[in-house]
């Protein structure tokens, strides 16, 4: 198990209280907006070439809600994200990890929030990118990011995997959660990627089963 996910008890815990939630919204989204209504925590298949921006605005809190608003101002390129720009000097140009400033940077959340992706200390986000050079090397192998209940026993759903948004013109946004796993996906050239949904603006409710059942 990666050194950044919930210990077994936690994920138990995290895996029925997303089992409650799911039923309650899915009920209240389904009664709203019929059976193609968008569910908590619902896996989509995303094309990586669609995906070409960022709104980090929402957060997993509110997977499966259908919105009318879109802050456009707050939208950027997912290659202006640090992390995406860091991966990629490492796993591209060969540059070490301490020289790409990741490292600092997350010491300097650690120093601030005491911890951050259950990371504590130097050694930990050391180990944090040692394991992150290992899944780089496996996607690179096989072509494929693994959905998240490969990789964690009895996982609900897509909970904890990369949150994509659907806009009003029906393309995807990543939502900024899972910066690391999306950053492999794009040093490694994968094409489709299964990701959590955030939320969906309602004109994009159409264009949503697109990214359905494309495993």
């Amino acid at each position: 198990m990666s050194i950044t996910e919930k210990s077994g008890f936690e994920q138990a815990r995290r895996n029925w209280s997303s089992r409650l939630k799911a039923w309650a919204r899915d009920r209240k989204s389904r009664q709203r907006y019929g059976p193609e209504a968008p569910l908590f925590a619902e896996r989509l298949w995303i094309p990586v070439d669609q995906m070409q921006h960022a709104l980090k605005y929402w957060s997993t809190k509110q997977s499966g809600t259908v919105v009318t608003e879109w802050p456009a101002e707050k939208i950027t390129s997912i290659h202006n994200i640090e992390v995406v720009r860091a991966c990629a000097r490492h796993w591209h140009d060969n540059t070490p990890w301490e020289e790409t400033g990741i490292y600092q940077k997350m010491m300097e959340y650690i120093r601030q929030r005491g911890k951050v992706d259950r990371l504590t200390s130097e050694n930990d986000v050391r180990v944090r990118y040692e394991e992150l050079d290992e899944l780089y090397n496996i996607v690179t192998q096989s072509g494929t990011l693994s959905p998240r209940h490969e990789l964690i026993k009895g996982n609900f759903r897509e909970e904890g995997g990369i949150l994509v948004h659907i806009g009003p013109d029906g393309a995807p946004y990543f939502g900024g959660k899972g910066h690391h796993r999306l950053a492999v996906a794009l040093a490694a050239g994968v094409d489709l990627i299964p990701a959590q949904i955030g939320v969906v603006h309602r004109d994009g409710l159409t264009k949503l089963g697109a990214f359905r059942d494309q495993s």
